[in-house]
Formats: structure tokens, C-alpha cells, sequence
């Protein structure tokens, strides 16, 4: 599920439905901006699921931004708005989500996502792709270049 800015209460509450009818851990990955709000919505998103669904095992996982990636990437910041109300105890610069690389924000989400796999089957699957792609690509050219 995705979604921009704070959530909505019946947004959060389907979610935490969702997630406790799966009868599984959750994993939240959750990719934001790193100023007043951003850092606020992973807190109230988990708090908000753990009230609907207190028996769900959930992790909840901030990916980005990090003040870590802020200088690994050399992030561009910005100042902090101070009409946030959330300001005052904000540590640090802004930074937007989007000021990281699509490529780099591509390799993180592949990363949250094949941290669950079955490595080998992963694998597999790979291949099995690969080896289909260039099936395609033989016919492709027998068929003299059309697509």
C-alpha cells in the first residue's frame, strides 16, 4: 500500500486489517522526506496500526531518507519550514525523498523486497526470465526483425 503525506484514519485502518488478516509478521518499509513531518508519519502510521492491530507482529523500517544517506549520497538539503508545528524539535537539515537517484531508490526497494525471498528460488526465477528473453529475442529475429 502507498501513500503520500499523512495517511488518512480509514486509509490506516484498512491497512491494519489487511495486515492482521494475513496471520503474518509485517514488514513496513517506509520511503519519506527527512524533515519535521516526514520523520512524523512513520511514527504515527506505526502507532496508528499498532492501536487497530496490537497482535500483529509489524516492523516497521524507515529506508530513506536517513541522516545517514544525507552524506553517503551528498543529498541536497533545504531549510526547515517553521510553520511546521513539528519544527521546534526537529534535529538536523531537510531533505527530500526525491533528491536520491531513482536508481538508488530502485536497489533499496529491491532490497526490502528480496530480503524476504527464498534466495534460490529468487534465483531460479532469474534465470528463468533470462532464459525466456533471449527465447524471445531468437524468434524475434527468425521472424526477420519484426516486433
Amino acid at each position: 500500500m502507498v501513500t503520500r503525506g499523512y495517511p488518512s484514519v480509514s486509509y490506516i485502518y484498512e491497512a491494519a486489517r489487511t495486515i492482521e488478516y494475513q496471520e503474518k509478521p509485517a514488514h513496513l518499509y517506509y520511503f519519506g522526506d527527512r524533515d519535521p513531518s516526514g520523520v512524523d508519519i512513520d511514527r504515527f502510521v506505526e502507532e496508528r496500526i499498532r492501536e487497530i492491530a496490537p497482535k500483529v507482529e509489524l516492523y516497521f523500517h524507515r529506508i530513506a531518507v536517513t541522516e545517514e544517506q544525507i552524506d553517503q549520497y551528498q543529498l541536497p538539503t533545504r531549510p526547515t519550514k517553521k510553520t511546521d508545528s513539528r519544527s521546534k524539535s526537529f534535529k538536523g537539515e531537510s531533505v527530500e525523498v526525491d533528491a536520491i537517484a531513482p536508481d538508488t531508490l530502485r536497489e533499496l526497494c529491491e532490497s526490502c523486497i528480496t530480503e524476504h525471498l527464498d534466495n534460490f528460488a529468487y534465483q531460479r526465477l532469474l534465470k528463468a526470465e533470462q532464459a525466456e528473453r533471449e527465447t524471445l529475442a531468437t524468434m524475434i529475429e527468425n521472424m526477420g526483425g519484426a516486433a
